[in-house]
């Protein structure tokens, strides 16, 4: 229908004058981006995350920190009273701290008179620590030297606490043990560590240590051995075994290493080498001596039993 002429001008115009007067509405924010959607959105997240962290927390292996003893082969004459001053003031430092201590007067105890005077107050000295405990250096040559030699030595080191209480050995360290399988010399070790056990003048728990250097063939299984030194050797040699180290079936409370000619290096890097020594063995030793390993104190002795008393 045709609107008439004088009602055209009315309409346009009230049609503009009305879009003219329109209030245009207030632009919206997009639905994500809303408060009340980012609140829920970072309470899920939140939930998410304890969900997944938390189980992985307690699932992950953490590190663990493993115990171990120092192992140290004192292979040192006591020439002064600060000789052993080393191992004095680690003792002191470090009171929880247990220290293992091969004492070797002279490749092995000596004479049945005793060691002498020198000897005789630097041991009086070790013994008034209560972390050191101290055994007796036997050489057994592989299986070689004479038993009856290995039966006396360890028999003067029994006699030792009848001169003095404070003398006394509470185990012996079988240097030089064999490795190589013979019923012969597998007979022989038992002998010998039967007598450790069995002597009267040897005290506590009459420690056996056997010390082949390497790990000893299966049938050098012995009820009456201790520890089992199965590497001494140096750092570069720890490298290229130390996997193979790692796949010995027994617990770490039955090996010790013995690691020579280590590089200088940093606390940090000395604690992680002692940290993957402690996993696999229960007693440790590290020294910088690239010769003459036990005769001196490393330059990196105050360093080392840190570490292990870390």
């Amino acid at each position: 229908m045709t609107i008439p002429s004088h009602f055209q001008d009315w309409t346009s115009s009230s049609s503009a004058r009305s879009a003219r007067g329109k209030i245009s509405p207030a632009p919206t924010r997009p639905f994500w981006k809303r408060p009340w959607i980012i609140a829920i959105a970072a309470a899920a997240l939140i939930v998410v995350i304890v969900v997944i962290a938390v189980p992985l927390a307690i699932l992950l292996p953490k590190s663990k920190k493993h115990h171990s003893t120092v192992l140290l082969p004192l292979y040192i004459y006591p020439k002064t009273d600060s000789s052993w001053e080393p191992l004095h003031k680690a003792a002191e430092a470090h009171p929880s701290l247990k220290f293992l201590v091969v004492v070797n007067p002279n490749s092995g105890p000596g004479t049945s008179d005793g060691v002498d005077a020198q000897y005789h107050a630097a041991l009086l000295k070790l013994s008034t620590f209560s972390n050191i405990q101290m055994v007796g250096y036997v050489r057994t040559g592989y299986g070689t030297r004479n038993l009856s030699a290995v039966l006396s030595d360890v028999s003067i080191y029994g006699g030792w606490s009848d001169k003095n209480s404070s003398l006394a050995m509470h185990g012996i360290f079988f240097d030089e043990s064999p490795h190589q399988f013979t019923e012969e010399i597998a007979a022989y070790m038992r002998t010998a560590t039967k007598a450790v056990k069995a002597s009267a003048g040897l005290q506590g728990p009459k420690t056996v240590i056997r010390n082949p250097g390497v790990v000893p063939n299966a049938g050098y299984a012995d009820d009456n051995t201790d520890i089992s030194v199965v590497f001494e050797q140096s750092y570069t040699e720890f490298q290229t075994l130390r996997k193979d180290l790692a796949t010995l079936s027994e617990g770490r409370a039955h090996y010790s290493y013995v690691l020579h000619t280590a590089p200088v290096m940093g606390k940090d890097e000395l604690r992680d080498l002692v940290s993957d020594m402690s996993a696999q063995a229960k007693f440790v030793f590290v020294t910088s001596n690239a010769n003459n390993y036990y005769e001196s104190f490393g330059t990196d002795w105050d360093s080392f039993t840190d570490v292990v008393a870390a």
